[in-house]
């Protein structure tokens, strides 16, 4: 293999951690235009999540998606373990709406209406999922796939002559 084909595969499999990365953690959510209030709360958030508050959300995450019927057989979470998490999550949520970002939540609220709160946590909600494929053992599993994709038959359907001249290869 030449050396730029061997680059190109590589920027592969960034592409495949990022594309997994959109599709899984942060799933369907979709970025609107955000106003300065929502960009406000969203930057307070931000600063007012502990890495223990990020945990406890990310497991409360895990723990809410694997209820999905196609997802249950995957987790062994105990009702009581649930009723923690929630608990947990709850608390955190409620100290950084009330207590740590009081001011910039009843901004938004005002300005933007209440759905606009939830707007607000997408940031935080894209800095976590960043912070999970950083963890070796996240990117083992992402990496795992990549054994199983037809990295040739990728590059020859995708990159077509002008691509690869683009990147370089005569082709």
């Amino acid at each position: 293999m030449s050396v730029q084909l061997v680059k190109t595969l590589g920027k592969w499999s960034g592409l495949g951690r990022a594309v997994l990365l959109a599709a899984t953690v942060l799933g369907a959510t979709q970025m609107s235009m955000a106003s300065s209030t929502v960009d406000q709360l969203s930057d307070c958030l931000v600063k007012s999540t502990t890495a223990t508050d990020k945990t406890a959300v990310l497991q409360w995450t895990f723990v809410a998606l694997s209820t999905h019927p196609d997802l249950k057989q995957f987790s062994q979470v105990t009702e009581d373990q649930k009723t923690a998490l929630d608990k947990n999550v709850a608390q955190v949520l409620q100290r950084i709406l009330v207590e740590q970002c009081s001011a910039q939540t009843k901004a938004v609220i005002q300005a933007d209406g209440i759905q606009a709160v939830g707007e607000s946590f997408q940031q935080l909600g894209q800095i976590t999922g960043e912070e999970i494929v950083k963890n070796t053992e996240v990117k083992q599993q992402l990496n795992g796939l990549l054994r199983y994709v037809d990295l040739n038959k990728m590059v020859t359907t995708f990159l077509t002559p002008e691509i690869w001249n683009k990147l370089g290869v005569v082709r």
